[in-house]
């Protein structure tokens, strides 16, 4: 596919030639293949954006909010226009099945066209009556944002923090994830056509040393991060040393509890696309299901059958719903992962190998049963193919099994009782819930509790997380 400005970065604004000369291949997972070379960005095109942001922050934020809106509206109308490019490069470079991935990017277009709309009634301003008479409270932009934004879903992301971000008023630094250099650049030629002024946003898919410049700026108000939890604490590290806002969208471990009265027709398809949604690359994915014991065979049966009838293949190719993962430490840490689970007593129900007649990242999706709840397979977050199973008998034990993490993203429950569904929905630690099905709610707001992060995403909230409030006594 053609990369547009493949020789350039879109920094401050504007497409700009990379301070190095130094190029960084893009490789398919399908094939383990160079498709693309692209500049490697640098700290020095980091600095660039940074002051770009700091000197445009002023008259950005002084725009009135319907001529923000107006660029803001170019930019997601050209990323409309480039659904089946962003679709197509996205199963390219970083393995999503076509499928998987043109329903997300559909969903995305809903969500920053929903940010559009909740940005023309957000209570940006309102006057209040207080004991001291009346107040004015504002919701006023931070300042310069780095979105630290994961391979998983970008444009999603965008969607749910960074228009928001950018209709607040905020100046905004993109760091792509390195398996989205190629996506990025269709990203940028979308900021481009929107014509935002010189500095306002920059888009660039960098490596370890351009994030930890960027994360550790003192120019730098604000840093919503989206990755894994350890890379998390050392971000907050960072901002916590200058004071500045942060919101984390972590990892997580969500709990599917499936209950004895749940309706398997519906439950085990729902369970294996959730499996199936980019090979478990995805950070609400139900990876620990805790079933009923006296359903237990029943439902891994299912569950075997359906992956089963999984169809492998090229990621571009519309009929296939299991792709490889992203990159090879990826496929390594799962197996790593099933290694051990199988030496602590777990069992393979199915999977558990690299699937014949590849080239590529590819593993089978893998099913552990004779897992417990403390085996180190169903407490850490493996962001990769590798499903426990746990069993049940009663459902506080379900509840005090979803609960015994360290992450707090989602959960479901799969019941033919509402009123059930409801108590356990409100008695499992989570910030998203779903009561029979998987995927849950992104507008309404998202975010995750515990050591899933905190700060929100989506909605209202979402609008509002990257801004500060100020009280004006009249």
């Amino acid at each position: 596919m053609e990369v547009p400005h493949g020789r350039e970065l879109f920094i401050g604004s504007r497409w700009v030639q990379p301070h190095g000369t130094e190029l960084t291949d893009v490789v398919a997972p399908f094939t383990g293949k160079t498709v693309a070379q692209l500049p490697r960005p640098s700290v020095e095109d980091a600095r660039d954006a940074v002051e770009g942001a700091v000197a445009s922050f002023g008259a950005w934020h002084d725009l009135p909010l319907e001529e923000r809106h107006e660029v803001v509206a170019r930019f997601c109308a050209g990323l409309d226009k480039r659904i089946d490019d962003i679709v197509a490069m996205w199963a390219l470079e970083a393995g999503m099945p076509h499928g998987n991935g043109l329903a997300l990017t559909t969903d995305a277009s809903v969500f920053w066209h929903r940010a559009l709309d909740e940005a023309l009634t957000a209570p940006w301003v309102e006057v209040r009556d207080t004991p001291m008479g009346k107040v004015e409270v504002r919701h006023e932009p931070v300042g310069p944002v780095v979105g630290v934004v994961a391979f998983n879903g970008p444009h999603m992301q965008f969607a749910l923090a960074m228009i928001p971000a950018l209709l607040a008023g905020n100046t905004v630094i993109i760091k792509l994830a390195p398996e989205s250099r190629m996506l990025g650049y269709l990203f940028a030629a979308a900021a481009a056509e929107a014509e935002f002024p010189a500095g306002v946003l920059s888009i660039l898919a960098g490596d370890a040393d351009v994030s930890q410049y960027l994360v550790e700026h003192n120019d730098v108000a604000a840093v919503h991060f989206t990755g894994g939890t350890e890379v998390g604490r050392a971000v907050m590290h960072a901002c916590a040393d200058r004071v500045a806002n942060v919101v984390l969208e972590l990892g997580g471990k969500s709990a599917a509890i499936v209950a004895a009265d749940a309706d398997l027709e519906v439950t085990v398809p729902a369970l294996v696309d959730a499996m199936a949604l980019y090979s478990g690359q995805i950070c609400l994915t139900m990876t620990r299901l805790v079933v009923a014991r006296e359903i237990h065979d029943q439902v891994v049966a299912g569950l075997v059958a359906g992956l089963k009838a999984l169809k492998v293949g090229d990621p571009t190719d519309p009929e296939t719903n299991w792709g490889p993962l992203a990159a090879p430490r990826f496929l390594e840490r799962a197996e790593g992962y099933i290694h051990r689970a199988v030496a602590e007593g777990a069992t393979i129900a199915y999977g558990g190998r690299r699937p014949a007649g590849f080239d590529g990242y590819f593993l089978e999706p893998t099913l552990l049963t004779n897992v417990t709840r403390d085996m180190e397979v169903a407490q850490q977050e493996i962001f990769g193919p590798v499903y426990c199973v746990i069993p049940f008998d009663t459902i506080d034990e379900a509840i005090d099994i979803a609960n015994d993490s360290r992450y707090g993203l989602s959960g479901s429950v799969f019941t033919s009782d509402p009123e059930v569904g409801l108590e356990v929905a409100r008695r499992v630690q989570s910030g998203v819930f779903v009561v029979n099905a998987t995927f849950p709610c992104l507008a309404a707001p998202f975010g995750g509790v515990k050591q899933s992060g905190f700060g929100r995403e989506g909605g209202p909230e979402g609008l509002l997380s990257l801004t500060q409030m100020k009280c004006i006594t009249l």
